[in-house]
């Protein structure tokens, strides 16, 4: 009978003889998709002309050199803190309640057709007697700072003009009117 360390040797060989003789897997299944794909010639992508973002952007000024609302809205990180001249309708001004103790500064809207449309911009700083000479309606050259903040507390990311002067527009002694 053989000795233990000899069965011991000979099963330790063994073991390290049995993982050598694993049998081979077989090969994954072909897809005869997959084959149909891989012999066909690259993929060619038709993707529509880019688009000029430069060329959607409204005209800036209207033929007479003076801004458009739209498109001084479109560009207004050119334009913040600066003068600017304007053109543009007044679609809405805003008419303090009678007897009132508290309402909001005089302001009113400008855009580029009397009616108004979504791009519209806020006019602030408008003394009593320039609130009172503005029509709705009525088409204006209007020059003012172009800013995102008023020092009357108007605030608007997208941009409003604080009023400096407008073309043309009678605006009648307000020194004694009282708000």
């Amino acid at each position: 009978m053989p000795s233990t360390s000899v069965r011991l040797l000979a099963l330790a060989g063994t073991l390290l003889v049995m993982p050598a003789c694993k049998p081979k897997s077989a090969p994954p299944p072909v897809d005869p998709a997959e084959a149909a794909a891989a012999s066909l010639p690259p993929a060619r992508i038709d993707l529509p002309a880019p688009i000029k973002l430069e060329g959607t952007l409204p005209p800036e000024t209207h033929a007479d050199g003076k801004m458009r609302i739209d498109g001084l809205l479109a560009r207004r990180e050119k334009y913040i803190g600066q003068k600017i001249v304007v053109r543009g309708f007044l679609v809405e001004k805003y008419e303090p309640p009678k007897d009132a103790k508290r309402f909001l500064q005089n302001h009113g809207y400008l855009a580029d057709t009397p009616a108004g449309g979504d791009k519209r911009l806020l006019l602030t700083g408008l003394r009593d007697g320039v609130r009172d000479a503005l029509v709705v309606g009525t088409e204006y050259v209007i020059t003012g700072e172009f800013a995102q903040r008023s020092d009357d507390g108007f605030v608007n990311s997208l941009g409003l003009l604080i009023f400096e002067s407008a073309e043309g527009l009678e605006i009648p002694d307000d020194k004694n009117r009282k708000r």
